[in-house]
């Protein structure tokens, strides 16, 4: 096998690996994959991700979580019934409920896939916008449906 050649992993194996650098103390580079943190992080883009040691969440927040046995990077948006909720910026109606113990990272920069320049992701600006996209989520819900109804 040619050493450029990709080779392909499942997913768990790619995150155990994930989670064995950053118990290392390493900050991890991962890409993105899908499109549920547009507009803000689109499939392909990476991400520097540092661990997560229990301390408590700054709203808005990029973290890499699992849930319900599956890896998932998306926003931290608030509690409910002592759980962590989280959405993806593109998502307008879904939600993942987690426990701190679910939590692997919290993302601190962001690489898009036509620069090399990292953008700050955890500093407030990025997060307060992050977080003003989420609660419009119900202007968006109406307008999805408008387009939906007399668009297509």
């Amino acid at each position: 096998m040619d050493k450029t050649e990709p080779r392909i992993i499942t997913n768990e194996l790619y995150f155990e690996e994930v989670q064995r650098l950053l118990h290392e103390g390493k900050e991890v580079c991962i890409r993105i994959k899908g499109n549920s943190m547009l507009p803000f992080i689109k499939n392909g883009d990476r991400v520097l991700l540092e661990a997560y040691h229990g301390t408590p969440l700054p709203s808005g927040a990029n973290i890499l979580a699992k849930h319900e046995g599956k890896f998932v990077f998306h926003r931290y948006v608030g509690k409910k019934n002592g759980n962590i909720v989280l959405a993806g910026d593109g998502n307008i109606a879904l939600h993942e409920y987690v426990t701190s113990s679910d939590i692997i990272a919290i993302a601190t920069k962001h690489y898009s896939q036509d620069s090399d320049l990292a953008k700050d992701i955890n500093s407030t600006w990025p997060r307060f916008r992050g977080m003003s996209w989420y609660r419009l989520r119900i202007v968006r819900r109406v307008i999805s449906a408008l387009k939906r109804r007399y668009l297509t």
